[in-house]
């Protein structure tokens, strides 16, 4: 079962505000608190009736909102957060969007602050749509009683990053979200007499709700920043890990890219205490990762510390994680064509499957570049932490092998994934990863790292199209378009049939920012972009 109790220990929650800039500390134990005024509220609200409904959140990350996670739990209902709008949306029509979903996966409530609140109460809607920060402040507490949630109820409605297909909202049971948090904090090994953990994922990913939930439970100091903190200014999180003294965070490759390629910027920096820093939500780009390595040292950093695991939603979060101090290996490979060319490549082990779940490969259904030593096919999972299965759709029989939708290996028991089964490249007859032309095709000066988008052109002129962000305009485009063929030729033995340029941000994206290849084809293929 999911613990109806926050640490009601006198280690603090530190939450980072955008308008003050400065960080909003409360003990868990005041947390804890507030989660049963706010709990009382939703039962007060109700009528104190257990309707089965779930509570939806929404804005940047406060104490309020922490404790409004644990208080849906202590209500006895599910939680579902969603994102606010991305740049350059339209709020009223965000606010119309996200009020219909979180009817449609049955939210009664919606609590919540900022712009986002305010563009959702302007909604017309049946839902009650209230400011988080105010709800059931001094309400009298002495009569509630904690429902809980235990077994197979839903405690989480996830959604899904839909990065190959249409989004899914994940249905997470107590059962589920409480063994994989354990079994984290296990491998992890986290204490809470010694660790302080650091996070700036959005709380509507996986990740990071996993890594607030974690550190709820486990009672750690727990630092949190909203990801557009982040988006503002990246190297804030050097500095931010370097107050706290942080010694356990988590981000997406494309982060440590960016504190790699502007390592100068990490002067005055402490980064000595991290002993686990977990990339995962994204292909992880080996050289992109050693070179913050080898920038991240010159301030403290460990090597060792380097964590590269891997996870999805559909099982709460993480899958395989190495244990801490394994650092980042990679699998030194020979990627072979039919036409006799061969490519050396490395993968991370992105380590062990937790306890209580399993993995295996199995053939796949498409054809899949070959691996000298080593049997390619499709990822499945299973295991204690596996979702009921899909809002809307057919339960999952406990025990089911679930497709990932990933392609990989495994080495001495470690997982190693090599792309996805639906965008596999081909190109004059020869299976691809995309990840790696995508790689070869942003070293180019001008290219915009993490805009980079590699598929297959059935119509017109068949064969390699490459998208690729950029900002530069004018007679560089057409060096720059030869600079692109010519790496992508030279690193991935291919020849790109044309490369297609775009503005900055134009590649689509999932929520949580991974590249959509398959509605870039689509893109390609109708012609809007050429």
């Amino acid at each position: 079962m999911i613990d109806t109790s926050i640490s009601a220990s006198d280690a603090v929650l530190s939450v980072f505000d955008m308008a003050t800039e400065r960080w909003v500390q409360r003990p868990w134990r005041v947390v804890r608190e507030r989660a049963i005024e706010i709990a009382s509220w939703i039962d007060a609200t109700r009528g104190g009736r257990t309707t089965g409904a779930a509570i939806g959140l929404v804005g940047d990350p406060g104490p309020d909102l922490v404790a409004a996670v644990h208080a849906a739990w202590l209500s006895g209902s599910a939680v579902s957060i969603l994102p606010g709008p991305v740049r350059g949306a339209d709020d009223a029509r965000w606010a119309v969007a996200t009020a219909a979903r979180f009817a449609g996966v049955g939210v009664d409530i919606v609590l919540g602050s900022g712009s986002q609140l305010e563009a959702l109460t302007a909604v017309d809607c049946a839902l009650h749509i209230d400011h988080v920060d105010l709800v059931g402040v001094g309400i009298d507490t002495d009569g509630f009683r904690p429902v809980g949630l235990v077994g197979d109820a839903a405690a989480i409605l996830q959604g899904t990053a839909g990065s190959t297909g249409d989004p899914k909202t994940a249905v997470l049971t107590a059962e589920a979200v409480a063994t994989n948090t354990a079994a984290l904090v296990d491998r992890l090994r986290l204490d809470a007499a010694e660790d302080i953990g650091l996070s700036w994922l959005p709380l509507y990913h996986d990740m990071g709700l996993t890594f607030l939930v974690a550190g709820m439970s486990t009672g750690i100091p727990l630092w949190l920043a909203p990801n557009s903190a982040f988006a503002a200014s990246p190297f804030r999180w050097p500095q931010w890990l370097t107050d706290s003294g942080a010694t356990v965070t988590a981000a997406p490759n494309f982060a440590y890219d960016i504190v790699g390629r502007y390592g100068t910027l990490l002067e005055g920096a402490d980064l000595s205490r991290l002993r686990v820093a977990l990339s995962g939500g994204e292909p992880i780009d080996p050289d992109a990762f050693d070179r913050f390595l080898d920038r991240a040292a010159a301030v403290g950093f460990d090597p060792a510390a380097a964590t590269p695991a891997y996870g999805m939603a559909e099982s709460v979060c993480a899958v395989t994680v190495p244990a801490p101090g394994e650092g980042a290996r990679y699998d030194q490979v020979t990627v072979g064509g039919d036409d006799g060319t061969t490519i050396e490549r490395r993968y991370p082990l992105l380590g062990e499957p937790l306890e209580g779940m399993e993995i295996r490969v199995v053939p796949a259904d498409v054809a899949v570049p070959a691996i000298e030593g080593r049997d390619v096919g499709a990822v499945e999972i299973r295991g204690t932490s596996m979702m009921a299965g899909y809002l809307g759709h057919p339960l999952i029989e406990p025990g089911t092998w679930f497709p990932t939708g990933d392609l990989g290996y495994l080495v001495d028991g470690r997982l190693v994934i090599c792309g996805r089964t639906k965008e596999i490249v081909i190109v004059a007859g020869r299976n691809l990863f995309p990840v790696e032309i995508e790689r070869a095709a942003a070293g180019v000066d001008g290219v915009r790292r993490g805009g980079v988008v590699a598929v297959s052109r059935g119509s017109g002129r068949p064969g390699l199209v490459i998208v690729a962000e950029t900002r530069t305009t004018g007679d560089a485009v057409a060096q720059m378009r030869s600079a692109v063929m010519s790496a992508v030729a030279s690193d991935c033995g291919v020849v790109p049939t044309d490369v297609v340029f775009v503005d900055p941000g134009s590649v689509p994206r999932t929520t949580s920012g991974k590249l959509r290849r398959l509605a870039t084809r689509d893109l390609v293929e109708s012609g809007a972009w050429s």
